[in-house]
Order: C-alpha cells, then sequence, then structure tokens
C-alpha cells in the first residue's frame, strides 16, 4: 500500500484515540458529580472500557504500521470506523455531562419555585397545591386529614423592639424547630406573614393535638433568635388552630376557615396555646 495512505490511516487512528482521551474529561467529571450508587459505577466501567479502548487503538496502530505491505482498501474503512467510534465516545461524554447539568439546574430552579426563601418551609404557592390534593385523597380513599395553623405570639412587637432582621431570625430558627418536631409525611408552608400551615396527612385531632401540644412546649422553651448588640436572649410563643375533615368540613375551603377560626380563638383565650375545631 502506498506510504500517504498507510499514514492517512494512522492519522485516522490517532484522532480516534485522541477523541476517546478527550472523552474522559466530562465522564470524569461526571463521576465525581454523581452520588454513590448503581449508576455511578456504571460510568466508572464505561471510562475502564473506554482505556481499553484506547490501548486497542495503539495496538492496532502499531500492527498496522508492522504489515502496511500487505493491506488493502478494507483497512480505511476500519480505521474511519474506530475514528467514528472515539468521536462517538467523546459526544457521549459531553452530552452526558450537559444533560446532568441542566437537569441538576432545573431541579434547582424548582425547589426555587415552590421554597420560600427566608424560612426555607415550602410557599404558598406549593401550599395551596398540595392542600387540595391531600384534601381529594383523604375524601376518596376515606383517610383523616388535620390541618393546624400556626402563628408566632406578638410578631409585631419583636420587629418593633428589636428589627426586622431579628424578626426574620426568630421566622427562620422556629421554621427549623417547626421541621425537626413534624413528621416526615407532614407537609410544612409558610401560610404569610408569620403564620405557617402544617398539613398532616392520615391523622385524626387527637394525634394531631399531641402534636401541637409537642411543638407549642419545644418552641415556649427554646432560644429562636438573639439580639446582636446586647446578646439580649429573644424567646416566642405560638398559638395552633387545628381542624379535621369531617362530615361537616369536607372541602379544602372549610378546612381552612375552621382552622383559621380556631387560631383566632387561641389568640383571643391568651395566646400560647391549641385550640382544636368543635366540627
Amino acid at each position: 500500500m502506498h506510504p500517504v495512505m498507510i499514514i492517512f490511516e494512522l492519522a485516522l487512528l490517532v484522532i480516534g484515540a485522541l477523541f476517546l482521551v478527550r472523552s474522559l474529561t466530562p465522564i470524569k467529571r461526571l463521576i465525581l458529580e454523581l452520588p454513590e450508587g448503581n449508576l455511578k459505577k456504571r460510568w466508572k466501567i464505561l471510562s475502564v472500557l473506554i482505556l481499553f479502548f484506547i490501548i486497542c487503538y495503539i495496538v492496532f496502530g502499531y500492527n498496522l504500521w508492522l504489515i502496511r505491505e500487505t493491506l488493502n482498501s478494507l483497512s480505511i474503512v476500519v480505521s474511519i470506523m474506530l475514528l467514528l467510534g472515539g468521536v462517538f465516545a467523546y459526544l457521549v461524554g459531553q452530552l452526558a455531562l450537559q444533560t446532568t447539568n441542566d437537569v441538576k439546574d432545573m431541579a434547582i430552579l424548582q425547589h426555587e419555585s415552590i421554597t420560600d426563601a427566608l424560612t426555607g418551609l415550602k410557599n404558598r404557592r406549593y401550599f395551596d397545591q398540595r392542600i387540595c390534593e391531600e384534601v381529594a385523597l383523604s375524601k376518596r380513599y376515606k383517610l383523616p386529614l388535620t390541618l393546624m395553623l400556626l402563628d408566632v405570639d406578638y410578631f409585631k412587637k419583636i420587629n418593633d423592639t428589636y428589627g426586622h432582621t431579628v424578626g426574620d431570625e426568630v421566622l427562620s430558627n422556629l421554621s427549623k424547630l417547626v421541621l425537626e418536631v413534624v413528621r416526615d409525611s407532614d407537609i410544612v408552608a409558610r401560610y404569610g406573614g408569620e403564620e405557617i400551615a402544617i398539613i398532616t396527612p392520615n391523622t385524626g385531632k387527637a394525634e394531631a393535638e399531641l402534636l401541637a401540644e409537642r411543638l407549642r412546649g419545644k418552641v415556649e422553651k427554646t432560644t429562636v433568635a438573639m439580639v446582636g448588640a446586647t446578646q439580649e436572649i429573644v424567646q416566642v410563643t405560638v398559638s395552633l388552630g387545628i381542624c379535621s375533615l369531617s362530615p361537616v368540613i369536607t372541602d379544602k375551603e372549610a378546612l381552612l376557615e375552621e382552622s383559621d377560626q380556631a387560631l383566632y380563638l387561641a389568640k383571643k383565650y391568651g395566646r400560647n396555646r391549641v385550640v382544636v375545631s368543635n366540627w
């Protein structure tokens, strides 16, 4: 075979091998970003296979040079296919990394769209969606469902006395405290201002009242903020209103209205207490 053709075939192999080497970079980055699990193990196996293919390219090129006098057009076809294989591996690596980053960005955007920036709780938009879903599920499968509305007592006084920065700290730390007390199945959202809504699926009034009392007691005993200059301890209490679905309370609107009314009574009767709707 003509020396130029031999050089051409070897060049194809070298370029293909370089593409394989380049494909390892995005795959390595992808492996670093993935959590431990089967998916990460599979990408590691793929990177090992690519290394094996790189060695095969080198061996094939070496043997191609040794038998260069007896080569025919078929070897050119093989070299072109090996080049395309290297390009394919490179594109797969790049595409996988880009897809992973795009999915991550989408997950972050989705999280931000349903999360309250100050408290880290779910936002009102998410709450409105989930309360509709939970009421529908509860009615369909005849399961209990209870809603709790929590309000910080004298929160305006805290803002007026210490400033909004301390008020924000109170809400942020209180939200963390609520998340520590409630169960994983409960849905906690910032309902508005200093109000927090807690949806408790498959939970009746009695069980929800115990949870609310435990939460109220823990808040009462916990320091939720400190004033920077004086290191003055800020403690708060909370009032909670509770209502469950029942033959009388049959939809989202009634559930919210009665929970809000129970919260109003908790404040009217002296605050720092739990009131359960009679309905």
